[in-house]
């Protein structure tokens, strides 16, 4: 048998903050999805989907989030991290870290996501 990834969910507190995060850092169409009765945040390319939640309503066992373990991790591939690097900074976002290949940066629920040109 072969898995296939089909899709990453992410939880969060503040998941319009989340959403708006990974929209304006990593150039992600996040679009509003609305049934009514629940709302979420989803991205899908080549039958791939990351989507964000509200970690109160998605489930009892993510509530609350914790950041710290970092069990999550994300990584975007980039291009020039110097351009990146700028990306950043009209962002208005500080690097929490940045080496010869990751640039890494904190969102809005404590996650590190990396952006490498690996």
């Amino acid at each position: 048998m072969k898995a296939t990834l089909r899709s990453i969910f992410l939880t969060s507190e503040q998941p319009a903050a989340t959403a708006k995060f990974y929209r304006d850092v990593a150039g992600l169409e996040l679009e509003l999805v609305d049934s009514g009765e629940y709302v979420y945040w989803k991205v899908e390319r080549d039958g791939m989907q990351l989507a964000i939640h509200d970690a109160k309503r998605f489930a009892e066992y993510t509530d609350p989030p914790f950041a710290e373990s970092n069990l999550t991790h994300l990584y975007f591939k980039i291009g020039d991290q110097q351009e990146f690097l700028e990306h950043l900074q009209n962002c208005n976002l500080a690097a929490y870290s940045v080496d010869d290949v990751v640039v890494t940066v904190v969102d809005p629920d404590g996650r590190r996501v990396l952006f490498g040109t690996a």
